[in-house]
């Protein structure tokens, strides 16, 4: 394993360069990286430099630092290296004698998510992946770009995905559709210009569709099956 550090012979051209690759460069600053071009990798070593944070309970802003560490996250590959983030970050005092969380780890919100192991751009590769793959083919499709991930991993990030508020259509398909065939039913509802699904609910029943009808007032169409329901 070679070590890289930034001396001043490298050059301040590719100094910039790397920088810009950081997920933010304006709150981290690279300190150092290893190369390992047996395994492929490239392990970026860096740091916050937020001067001060907000507690993410009562949002009063500190300065006030009680300790560091450090996490280590997987980020997107550069050209053939896998890439990983060392980095140091700090926990601080909650200054709010109110509040009731006293201590709390600084925020990265363009890094990652709180607890997580990849950065934000990772995981919205991986988000992308699922979503267009599905889970068997997304980790085939994973594997090949050198991640390990599993199934499970890229369906429950598609699930996390907010849904988007939608709109009375004028015009409404209804049918029923399998949760498991032969057992559970369900009624899909599609907006019939938009060609696209709107609502999923949880039976095949008339009072369920009234309920849903009624909370979405200014439909003038409605297409359905020939259900006895």
């Amino acid at each position: 394993m070679r070590i890289k550090s930034l001396e001043p012979n490298m050059g301040e051209k590719a100094i910039k360069v790397l920088r810009h690759l950081l997920p933010d460069k304006k709150h981290l600053q690279l300190e150092n990286w290893l190369i390992d071009e047996a395994q492929a990798t490239i392990t970026l070593i860096i740091a916050s430099v937020q001067t001060a944070t907000k507690c993410p309970i009562c949002a009063s802003q500190t300065q006030r630092i009680h300790s560091r560490y450090e996490r280590t996250l997987a980020d997107l590959p550069w050209a053939d290296y896998k890439i990983t983030l060392q980095m140091c970050v700090r926990k601080f005092f909650c200054i709010n004698v109110n509040c009731k969380r006293r201590i709390f780890t600084e925020r990265l919100a363009n890094v990652t998510a709180p607890w997580a192991r990849r950065t934000l751009r990772l995981t919205q590769g991986f988000t992308a992946t699922g979503l267009a793959l599905g889970g068997a083919a997304g980790v085939r499709l994973s594997r090949r770009d050198g991640f390990t991930v599993s199934r499970n991993t890229l369906l429950r990030l598609v699930r996390r995905i907010p849904l988007t508020s939608v709109d009375s259509p004028q015009t409404l398909g209804v049918d029923d559709f399998a949760f498991r065939k032969s057992q559970t039913y369900g009624t899909i509802l599609v907006d019939l210009e938009q060609s696209q699904p709107i609502a999923l609910l949880k039976d095949r029943s008339a009072e369920t569709l009234a309920q849903w009808l009624k909370a979405h007032p200014g439909i003038k169409v409605v297409s359905r099956d020939r259900a006895k329901a």
